[in-house]
Parts: C-alpha cells; sequence; structure tokens
C-alpha cells in the first residue's frame, strides 16, 4: 500500500521530490504518534517565536482519537525512516478542510508538502467531497505559495488569516443570471 500511495503522488505531482530522497507517502499509524506531534509542534514554534504556547495544540496529544477515528485521513511521508512531512484531512459535511501541514525544515523545498497536499486532495475527491478547504496564516507566504501552487483558489484574507478552496466538481453558481 505504501509503494502505492507513493507511486500515485508523484505522478499527480508529475515529478519526484527534489534532491536524492526517497520519500514514502503513507496513512498514520499509532506508533507515528510522537513523531507526528513533534513535527507540528517544530514547525509552530518555528513560525510562533516567543509567542508559541503548546497548551492550544493538546489535540496532538492523541491523533488517532482527535483525528482518525472522526474519520479524518492523516498521512505522513517519510525518508530513511524519518517522519518528514504530515497532513491531515477533514471530513466536513461532504467538503473536505486540510490541517495541520507540517515540513521538517531540514526536508523543506523539495516538493513534500505539495505531495502530502496532492494526496490529501485525491482523498477528497475519493470520499466523494465537492470542495477541500485551508485556512493558512497570511504572514505565511511560504504556506501561501503552496496553495496558490496546488489549484487551489484564493477566497479570501486579511492581517491574520487566509482562505483558500480548491474545487472537485463542477463549482456552483449562485448568481441571479440576467
Amino acid at each position: 500500500m505504501q509503494s502505492l500511495l507513493k507511486a500515485r503522488s508523484l505522478f499527480r505531482c508529475g515529478k519526484a521530490p527534489s534532491g536524492d530522497t526517497d520519500a514514502v507517502l503513507r496513512d498514520f499509524t499509532q506508533q507515528d504518534q510522537c513523531a507526528v506531534k513533534e513535527l507540528i509542534l517544530d514547525g509552530l514554534r518555528e513560525r510562533w517565536g516567543d509567542a508559541f504556547d503548546d497548551a492550544y495544540n493538546r489535540d496532538l496529544d492523541d491523533i488517532r482519537g482527535n483525528y482518525q477515528l472522526n474519520s479524518a485521513e492523516v498521512v505522513v511521508a517519510e525518508v530513511r525512516g524519518e517522519i518528514v512531512a504530515t497532513g491531515m484531512l477533514l471530513d466536513e459535511q461532504e467538503q473536505g478542510r486540510i490541517v495541520r501541514m507540517s515540513v521538517a525544515s531540514s526536508h523543506r523545498r523539495q516538493g513534500l508538502a505539495t505531495m502530502v497536499v496532492l494526496e490529501l486532495v485525491e482523498r477528497a475527491r475519493g470520499k466523494g467531497f465537492a470542495v477541500v478547504n485551508v485556512r493558512t496564516d497570511t504572514p505565511w507566504t511560504s504556506a501561501v505559495g503552496l496553495y496558490l501552487s496546488c489549484g487551489f483558489d484564493h477566497v479570501g484574507s486579511d492581517a491574520t488569516d487566509t482562505h483558500f478552496e480548491k474545487w472537485l466538481t463542477a463549482k456552483p453558481d449562485h448568481s441571479c443570471g440576467a
């Protein structure tokens, strides 16, 4: 199954991750709990600096219970046995929401985030979702660029948050027409 996930994702991305990495994309397992939690928290610490407070991230204490058992898809990218990227797809009433995207600083700019995002989009498509949404912090320009490069449309932003959507079916036309 792991090889199939890798092959599917790399095909959709149009290229393998750059560098000499041999990335494998796979489902989260309970044995990944500590590594995935620390990967996400390390990314948040890096982004927020002294303002970071891990008390706001208690959901990461039990990823399986808080995400997988609630119909979320949780994937990890592994390079030579080390988990270096992760992302989650929430099921929000016939639409998906990508959350908890993170890539280890030592493995950025290698296509791993793109690989994870496109896998989550494919899983949303497989679940029959019409649209996938994502929100990121506006100052995180690398995250904003990631979602735009993965085909998401910018749907709104302010000083703190930027919202994106990617329609997997025909986007509804809410105009009245003339």
